[in-house]
């Protein structure tokens, strides 16, 4: 008995071209899957050391001031290949300077931020809406987005602190807002030492200490979740990949990270450390006590609905 064969049809002539033209594309002929059984995360995890950005900012001093630079800063690029700005997927960070008698100028934009202090003396603080905030070392300000800010350094001592902020996200959502305040600097009508914007050092690590990890109250930022954690010598946590991705620098005290991807690294006091989506990790302290705090885009996940989505 003879075998029957039978072709699949093919499309007429210039079928194709004709659907490219009108900006159409066939779903059963596409040129690349774009859906997959498990993720593929871009980003890679990363270590970045206080000394090495904070010697750089020190150098940049003699050709970079706040009036030619909107911040003198440095920014944290994830190493992936043609990344210029990101530190993960939807944040980024940077290490930025402040002279002794210097003032950042004031300016607003939709991205939420936030400032962890790492080294300053008395007199330097954040305006964030006409109000005066001061910052001391270890304390976390907020800025919500569409907030009024500035930074000014009226003290003896270098401030050094760490910016968060959510622009990789914004950019991706196509709702970015910059704006320069018109006076340069936003004039201080209050003084809140106190203010629900400000998280002072103390606070945050006895709350890590109480109760091995502390949530701040950022309900402000809507986007950007702040844990303040708190371990002693031989304290282990781990993390199976989730979808979160999350920024860790050490307050206090040394810690051994192995990261899925990178390895095992040690980090001391000011070290930044991005762990991506999808990476498997692990902290251990290898101090009496080590001190740490978290910054993630965990809220937007958790309000999109993917926050407990991980890997089997």
């Amino acid at each position: 008995m003879s075998q029957i064969i039978t072709q699949a049809p093919t499309a007429p002539e210039g079928y194709f071209e004709s659907l490219h033209a009108r900006a159409l594309s066939p779903g059963w002929a596409k040129k690349a899957p774009q859906m997959w059984p498990t993720p593929r995360p871009r980003f890679v995890p990363a270590v970045w050391r206080y000394a090495d950005a904070r010697a750089a900012l020190d150098a940049a001093c003699a050709f970079v001031s706040p009036e030619q630079a909107e911040r003198r800063n440095l920014i944290m690029v994830d190493p992936i290949a043609d990344n210029i700005y990101p530190t993960c997927r939807h944040l980024v960070a940077a290490y930025q300077l402040v002279l002794p008698g210097e003032t950042a100028r004031s300016h607003r934009h939709s991205p939420n931020a936030l400032r962890l202090i790492l080294d300053a003396g008395e007199r330097t603080f954040t305006i964030v809406n006409g109000v005066r905030i001061d910052v001391m070392p270890g304390d976390v300000v907020l800025t919500p987005s569409w907030h009024w800010h500035g930074h000014s350094n009226f003290g003896d001592e270098a401030a050094f602190w760490i910016d968060f902020l959510d622009v990789p996200l914004v950019q991706n959502l196509e709702c970015m807002f910059f704006e320069d305040h018109p006076q340069r600097n936003e004039p201080v009508t209050a003084h809140e030492p106190d203010s629900p914007m400000r998280f002072k050092a103390a606070d945050l690590e006895r709350g890590a200490y109480e109760n091995g990890t502390f949530d701040l109250a950022t309900d402000s930022l809507k986007t950007i979740g702040v844990q303040s954690i708190g371990l002693v010598r031989g304290a282990r946590q781990e993390s199976r990949p989730r979808i979160d991705n999350s920024l860790y620098t050490v307050m206090s005290g040394e810690v051994r990270f192995t990261v899925d991807q990178l390895g095992t690294v040690e980090l001391t006091r000011g070290d930044v450390i991005v762990i991506p989506c999808w990476h498997a990790f692990t902290i251990e302290s290898q101090s009496a006590r080590a001190q740490l705090v978290r910054v993630s885009d965990e809220p937007a996940l958790r309000a999109l609905g993917f926050r407990d989505v991980t890997l089997a």
